[in-house]
């Protein structure tokens, strides 16, 4: 075996070797977690058994939005209109929870409905032991929520 062959057999151990550490690391590293905070998971519950009001009580605790009767009020109106249209909310299903910062992340959702599916990102805070959620927005209209590298594009 020449030499430089040797040397190709030594690079091409070493890039697997790495490609083999980068893909054992945790989907953190990367700039993603694994799930939703459990205040995001919390209200969809409190939503499928109690209604938005009670969502609300919960994604809304803590922030500066939990007193804006305006923000809630839009809100309120913008999914009941859904639901007059998709029926009833039934799930959630997490796209994608991305990492932004060791205390902030987005994340991003499909809401579930009789008729239909609405679309929802959060922008999640840990200002010391528990997430709270100081923006979150909904819309029936995926390329409005999502960003393009989600819906397939570059």
């Amino acid at each position: 075996m020449s030499r430089s062959c040797g040397h190709f057999a030594g690079m091409k151990t070493i890039q697997m070797l790495a490609l083999a550490c980068a893909l054992s690391l945790p989907a953190s590293c990367f700039g993603e977690e694994k799930g939703p905070p459990p205040v995001v998971a919390k209200g969809f519950q409190a939503f499928q058994q109690n209604g938005l009001l009670a969502a609300l009580d919960i994604w809304l605790a803590g922030s500066a939005r939990e007193s804006d009767d305006n923000f809630q009020d839009l809100v309120v109106a913008k999914i009941n209109r859904t639901q007059g249209l998709f029926g009833k909310m039934s799930g959630f299903e997490t796209i994608r929870v991305v990492s932004l910062s060791p205390s902030t992340l987005r994340l991003y959702v499909a809401v579930k409905f009789e008729k239909g599916v609405g679309w929802m990102s959060f922008d999640c805070f840990k200002p010391d032991k528990d997430w709270i959620i100081v923006r979150f927005d909904f819309q029936t209209n995926a390329n409005i929520i999502l960003p393009p590298n989600i819906l397939g594009g570059q």
